[in-house]
């Protein structure tokens, strides 16, 4: 059995195939043909023809293999798509799309945010988040404010993942529980809230029916197996956002375990049995098909700052070199800019740097601020209640380095697994295997495996120990927050 997984990310779409084991039989990327076409300068918008053409072209990518590995696309059960998190287009009767898509990262809708937030106010208390204007509801309320005559033509408000699920399936009009989180559909009640039409005029019934991941929601189209090659026994499953995927494909699929994705920034989720509210607002939570929560929380600091220490030189050789400097001693929250989100909310806060960072010691000292934030977030979620287990699941580009991952696991004093594929494509392969599994604590039970496990250096568990106590009062007396 065969099961498809497509990510549409920012820069491009991917495509993965998996048999039941989790071996991929066909994986493809492809870039956008352009990653910003907003005419208004410091907004972000991309074009659904773009996603189509990506997105297509890495699924015929990978019908191509099958065939010539020997196999037939009728061997693929089902298809799951994700897509980046409260990115949205305005479609017309005929599902054309009358916007461009407007990303997850313009930041046209503040205005529209702060009248979301006051008229759903009990919405917010209840499952513990805050609208803001990387929210999709506010965008699409900025649609109707803004653009009338274009709201008067929409027949569908929908999500990046949503459209792309069209595509494939003809059904437009589907969404799942994951994208809808920041459209304000309620995850406790299954339903959207009154206050979406009464309060802010938003017509709901423009608004997809919502699935949970994994759902069934119509086979592969005549006009879409035509078109890539696919079969039309294959089925189009409900999918789900980017950042949710790609922590089921890292393995947070079950109570206490915990996806810790360190990339160009840093995001942290974990699965708790019940709905966890975080006071200081810096988390929240997405809900799995099991009922259980995925609580997760995305910071500013990463591999941005690390690859600005590198300046260029090779990591490999500076990795080398720093072996011999930790600990540095050092004490830093490196962050590329100001402010942070995660694991606590400080919009003005600023980088700081406590030591020496001369002969080359910044760069192994900020692999280890990453680290030291790392188990900050950590222990936020200790203190909010939750089970964190002595294994975490890390993936991202900081995973290629050795010794980061040895400096992470020796400051958390736990053991990091880091999963064969870490592609958010491979969760989406996932849910599009949970119907025949059974549940998706089946299908990744069956699917994932792990390439390397790192575990803590005693040589520098105490010392790096003794350091972040340190830096836990640096945090508190710099930064006036209560960590």
């Amino acid at each position: 059995m065969l099961y498809m997984g497509i990510d549409i990310g920012t820069q491009g779409a991917r495509c993965v195939v998996s048999d039941e084991a989790g071996r991929l039989a066909a994986a493809r990327s492809v870039p956008f043909e352009t990653l910003n076409i907003a005419a208004v300068p410091g907004w972000q918008e991309q074009s659904p023809d773009h996603w189509q053409a990506a997105a297509e072209a890495s699924i015929r990518a990978c019908v191509g293999q099958l065939r010539d590995a020997g196999r037939a696309p009728e061997e693929i059960r089902a298809i799951s798509v994700d897509g980046t998190s409260g990115t949205v287009l305005a479609l017309d009767e005929g599902h054309r799309p009358l916007t461009n898509g407007i990303m997850y990262n313009d930041p046209r809708a503040k205005e529209q945010a702060l009248a979301v937030s006051a008229a759903m106010g009990d919405h917010e208390a209840k499952l513990g988040f805050r609208f803001g204007a990387s929210f999709s509801l506010p965008r699409l309320l900025w649609i109707k404010q803004q653009l009338p005559e274009v709201y008067e033509k929409t027949a569908l408000l929908v999500h990046q993942a949503d459209y792309i699920t069209g595509l494939l399936c003809g059904n437009f009009a589907a969404s799942d529980y994951s994208n809808a989180l920041k459209t304000g559909y309620d995850l406790v009640d299954g339903r959207w809230p009154d206050a979406i039409g009464r309060a802010l005029g938003l017509d709901t019934g423009r608004l997809p029916r919502v699935l949970r991941p994994g759902e069934p929601i119509a086979h592969v189209s005549k006009a879409a197996a035509a078109r890539l090659g696919l079969s039309e026994r294959t089925v189009v499953t409900g999918g789900s956002t980017d950042g949710y995927a790609s922590a089921l494909a890292a393995g947070a699929v079950q109570a206490g375990s915990w996806a810790s994705i360190i990339g160009t920034t840093f995001v942290l989720k974990g699965v708790t049995e019940k709905l966890v509210i975080d006071p200081n607002g810096s988390s929240y939570s997405h809900r799995l098909p099991s009922g259980e929560w995925l609580l997760g929380g995305a910071g500013n600091i990463g591999g941005r700052t690390l690859n600005a220490a590198a300046e260029g030189r090779d990591f490999a050789a500076l990795d080398a070199a720093a072996e011999g400097l930790i600990p540095t001693g050092v004490r830093c929250y490196p962050l590329p800019g100001t402010g942070e989100r995660f694991p606590f909310v400080k919009p003005d806060c600023q980088p700081f740097y406590i030591g020496d960072v001369f002969g080359g010691r910044l760069y192994p000292a900020v692999m280890e601020g990453v680290g030291f934030a790392e188990r900050l977030a950590f222990d936020h979620m200790l203190a909010l209640g939750c089970d964190v287990g002595d294994e975490i699941c890390a993936t991202g580009g900081a995973c290629r380095s050795a010794l980061w991952l040895r400096i992470r696991a020796s400051i958390l004093d736990r053991r990091l697994k880091v999963p064969e594929v870490v592609d958010a494509a491979m969760g989406s392969a996932l849910l599009a295997a949970s119907g025949d599994f059974g549940s998706l604590g089946a299908a990744a039970q069956a699917m994932i495996h792990y390439a390397k496990i790192v575990e803590p250096d005693p040589a520098l568990v105490a010392p790096y120990a003794e350091i972040y106590a340190r830096f836990r009062e640096d945090i508190r007396n710099i930064y006036r927050v209560e960590v």
